[in-house]
This record gives C-alpha cells, sequence and structure tokens, in this order.
C-alpha cells in the first residue's frame, strides 16, 4: 500500500501530465485571430483586416472592384465562425448616405451573419461549415478606384492652372 506522501506523489504526476497533454491539445480548438494586410492593385492602398477563425485557417484574402467584394480563402477542418472587421475605407454597403446590407456568401450559398457597425468599420461574423474554402462579402463599394494619387494630381493641375493664368495673364469668361 502506497503512504500518504507517495499518493500525492503519483496524482501530482498524473496532473503535470494531464495539464502537459492538454497545452499540446488546447491549440486544435483554439479561436485564431490575426490580421491580414490586403494591398490594392488599382490604387496601391493597403488596408489592415483584423480576423479571427476557428475551424480553419485563412489562406489568402483579395478584393474584388468589379464585384464590390472581398473574397477570403479558406482551408476549413472543422464547423467554425469567421468573424472580419472590415474597414469602411475597404469596402462598405450605402444606399445614399444610410447604411445598407452586406450580402454574404460562403460557398456562393447566400448566408445569414451579425454585424457590429462603428463609423470607422463594420465587424461581421458568419458559421462556416466544414469544408468551406471561400466566404463572399458583397459591397456597394470598395476601395476607390482613384486613390490618394489622383487627388495630388488634381491639385496640382489646379495650381498650374493658376499659376500660368496668373503669369500670362490669362482670363477665362
Amino acid at each position: 500500500m502506497l503512504g500518504k506522501k507517495e499518493s500525492m506523489q503519483s496524482y501530482s504526476y498524473v496532473i503535470i501530465i494531464c495539464l502537459v497533454f492538454s497545452m499540446g491539445v488546447a491549440p486544435v480548438f483554439a479561436q485564431t485571430s490575426s490580421q491580414y494586410l490586403i494591398k490594392d492593385a488599382q490604387s496601391g492602398q493597403s488596408f489592415q483586416v483584423p480576423y479571427s477563425i476557428t475551424g480553419a485557417i485563412v489562406s489568402d484574402m483579395s478584393i474584388s472592384s468589379s464585384d464590390t467584394s472581398l473574397v477570403v480563402f479558406l482551408q476549413s477542418s472543422d464547423d467554425g465562425n469567421l468573424t472580419l472587421t472590415l474597414p469602411r475605407a475597404l469596402i462598405d454597403a450605402k444606399n445614399g448616405t444610410n447604411d445598407d446590407q452586406f450580402f454574404v456568401l460562403v460557398d456562393g450559398a447566400d448566408t445569414d451573419f451579425t454585424e457590429h457597425k462603428t463609423s470607422t468599420d463594420r465587424t461581421i461574423t458568419v458559421f462556416i461549415p466544414k469544408n468551406t474554402e471561400q466566404v463572399e462579402v458583397i459591397g456597394t463599394q470598395v476601395v476607390p478606384e482613384f486613390g490618394a494619387l489622383s487627388s495630388v494630381v488634381l491639385i496640382m493641375a489646379i495650381i498650374s492652372i493658376v499659376a500660368i493664368s496668373t503669369k500670362t495673364r490669362l482670363k477665362f469668361a
């Protein structure tokens, strides 16, 4: 029969083994939080898209100006949830000046989602079934086709016209 001291030691070993084992297993079921950097090819602007996901990993994200959408490519091993914090400067859904609803497609099928809005971003959470490969968020506008560079060019053109008209005393009637 084991003494009290040996019995406590045995329990200690069991607890330590359970803790070590649980540390190795926990990440499989854990939620992954990260940020994805999206660079718009047309405007050259970059945007950080914070996200968290369970049951899958994000393999890529891209913006489609023609479809006014953000496409998230996944490698899904289990059911889970995807939460995206979308900067309004990257993608938004507007009807005039009012917020409109996004359309969210999971592997091409329209799906329900929850949303939280602020003045700078919109956060959506969508359920992703096992083996999901793609989530598409469709809005009404994405990164402006003409970014900051077009504003600089416009300002330079106006300054040039003013300077030339002042020097040459051109009058526009």
